[in-house]
């Protein structure tokens, strides 16, 4: 589980939002949304710690990889000093491939790898590595309806088979709240808004209008 308590975040000397406490059960899927430059990039940076993985969606998918050996390189705290890693590392890897549904391509080279694929690829380094919580920045951008529909779908299955929470930020509102059992929302006047079990008086349509107030009149 993590639990975060008045929380304030922001850059270059500027403030973004304050306050922000939340909890994130085990299991849980859950949506940050908002508009761009409102923190949502930068809140999922402050979370990364021990125990919570923020796995990025911008890597390259660079030649001479193998999915295998790309998944390795994202387990290094878990390698020795030279890059091997224990079998019980080696199990919970195949383990990942196989429930992500990629593990006949373990031996592709990732730049053969579709995006909804290589995502994949991505996912599994932080199961491996037997993340309490994954943090996801945008992990369906510029992905095709089909591929960004199993990605999603990939996730809610990650949350509920491995009991890991996963918090992912997306501008596909409506995909994405297909998959999401609460909705978080970072506002442009720097409030952090919560929907669910957490904030009695929210639900997740309140949360999504004070986020994105041209949702009132569509």
């Amino acid at each position: 589980m993590l639990k975060v308590d008045h929380l304030t975040i922001g850059y270059d000397g500027r403030e973004l939002v304050r306050d922000i406490s939340f909890e994130l059960a085990p299991g849980e899927c859950v949506l940050l949304a908002g508009p761009n430059g409102t923190g949502k990039t930068t809140l999922l940076k402050a979370l990364a710690a021990e125990g919570v993985v923020l796995i990025p969606t911008n890597i390259p998918k660079v030649k001479g990889f193998t999915v295998e050996a790309f998944v390795r390189t994202g387990c290094y705290r878990e390698s020795d000093w030279r890059g091997r890693i224990s079998k019980e590392v080696e199990g919970r890897l195949d383990e990942a491939l196989k429930m992500l549904g990629i593990k006949e391509l373990r031996k592709r080279d990732i730049s053969t790898l579709s995006d909804g694929e290589f995502q994949k690829a991505c996912l599994a380094t932080g199961l491996t590595r037997r993340a309490e919580v994954l943090l996801l920045d945008e992990p369906t951008a510029h992905l095709d309806v089909e591929n960004r529909i199993d990605v999603l779908r990939t996730l809610r299955e990650v949350a509920r088979k491995t009991g890991t929470a996963v918090l992912f930020s997306s501008h596909d509102l409506h995909d994405a709240l297909q998959v999401a059992d609460r909705v978080f929302a970072l506002t442009r006047d720097g409030r952090f808004l919560a929907s669910g079990p957490f904030d009695k008086l929210r639900d997740p349509a309140d949360v999504l209008r004070a986020a994105f107030p041209a949702l009132e009149t569509l």
